[in-house]
């Protein structure tokens, strides 16, 4: 949910565009609530982190505590576990 809130900061003005980016998340994905296991973790993979803000490291700690990957481009992710980058076009 994380990840629909930073999108929604990006790409909100335009509605019709945010509209179809999340059906086409929820078609490829699994939304996950943010739970206290989460958000604790979440705060421990942010302490080991060299950048990158708590949104990143709940992301992050989602996908690790649900064996998943993150799927992005950003850049401070690159090295970490579990993550597929993808540059951007």
């Amino acid at each position: 949910m994380v990840t629909i809130a930073e999108l929604e900061r990006l790409y909100g003005a335009d509605i019709e565009q945010m509209d179809l980016m999340i059906v086409k998340i929820r078609l490829r994905s699994r939304l996950v609530p943010v739970d206290l296991d989460i958000a604790r973790a979440g705060g421990a993979v942010r302490r080991d982190m060299k950048e990158g803000g708590i949104a990143d490291a709940i992301i992050y700690a989602t996908a690790l505590m649900n064996r998943a990957k993150v799927l992005t481009g950003d850049a401070h992710f690159k090295e970490l576990s579990e993550v597929i980058f993808v540059k951007s076009l």
